[in-house]
């Protein structure tokens, strides 16, 4: 008897109780000097790379805690990429008003299919990079997870 061929999962995730929390050892700062930062990697196992396609779910909770009044605003960058190539990236930029003041954003569910992904071990990364800011004095990066489902056709 066979083993029915279906799609298989590889995740990880973390979840945080407090992203401004920069004490906790899972809550990540990302570097001002615009050093991206891998968050998550999944490894998926490709053997006929002609016959496959890796679907990728990814979130990410991005926190700002902004010290100074007035006009404020951050960009962050947020990509994933397969073997350290970028398949997908999403620029992200919030303007405000205030101070003393937590800001954040969430990128939900940001799907994309990798279609015939390279033969052997494929390494995929969730990589955050603070492209810019004004007034935020940290910028981190709480919840977040990294979902792979291969499916062979």
């Amino acid at each position: 008897m066979e083993l029915e061929k279906g799609p298989f999962v590889v995740a990880q995730s973390v979840s945080v109780d407090d992203p401004y929390d920069d004490t906790d050892p899972n809550v990540i700062i990302l570097p001002i000097d615009g050093s991206p930062v891998d968050v998550l990697t999944v490894d998926v196992c490709v053997k006929q790379p002609q016959k496959t396609q890796v679907s990728l779910d990814s979130m990410g909770q991005i926190a700002a805690f902004i010290a100074s009044a007035g006009a404020n605003s951050f960009e962050v960058k947020y990509e994933i990429l397969r073997n350290n190539n970028s398949i997908a990236i999403i620029n992200d930029e919030m303007d405000y008003q205030g101070a003393n003041e937590r800001r954040h954003t969430n990128f939900p569910n940001f799907p994309v299919v990798d279609n015939n992904p390279n033969a052997g071990i494929n390494t995929y990364v969730l990589q955050c990079t603070q492209v810019s800011a004004s007034g935020p004095s940290l910028i981190a990066v709480g919840s977040r997870s990294l979902k792979a489902t291969v499916f062979t056709l």
